[in-house]
């Protein structure tokens, strides 16, 4: 991610953090932000920094934004992606994952998005991975698992532009 990706992102990270403010109700600007939420269940070490889809979705649209949370990732990280899912009209999950990779923080979030389930747009698992499987069969066609990144472009450019 180039350094001027990095900072828009943080910035939208930072808006999206203030929208519970009056102003911003009651503007409506939060019940039109979306939120494209990438979930990594592998290894640090093979996924890298660079998140070529959560650039993607981002860029399609001034109500999308981005945010990446692993099983690595601090409680206290997931607590601050549940508040951003809380706050936006819309979600989708792209779930990145290795079979045999623990949940780890990412439980958390799954369950938070389960109880909010009408806000859930689609969930795309990338990669094979039991218990996500599981977790989101119950959503019947808005979960699908798919390896073509074109297709889950596809996916993306909908829920952008919708």
């Amino acid at each position: 991610m180039e350094t001027s990706d990095l900072n828009l992102h943080n910035l939208k990270l930072l808006f999206l953090s203030d929208l519970s403010a009056p102003a911003y109700r009651q503007a409506g600007l939060r019940e039109k932000m979306k939120l494209f939420l990438q979930i990594e269940l592998s290894k640090w070490q093979d996924t890298g920094y660079e998140k070529p889809l959560l650039n993607y979705a981002s860029g399609l649209s001034a109500d999308v934004i981005g945010a990446e949370l692993d099983n690595q990732s601090d409680a206290s990280i997931a607590d601050l992606v549940i508040r951003l899912c809380d706050q936006v009209q819309s979600v989708f999950v792209l779930v990145q994952a290795q079979p045999q990779e623990p949940l780890g923080a990412s439980l958390k979030l799954i369950n938070h998005l389960l109880r909010s389930e009408k806000k859930i747009h689609k969930v795309v698992l990338r990669g094979e991975h039991e218990g996500v499987q599981k977790f989101f069969q119950s959503l019947a066609t808005r979960f699908v698992s798919e390896t073509d990144i074109e297709k889950i472009k596809t996916e993306i450019k909908q829920f952008a532009l919708a």
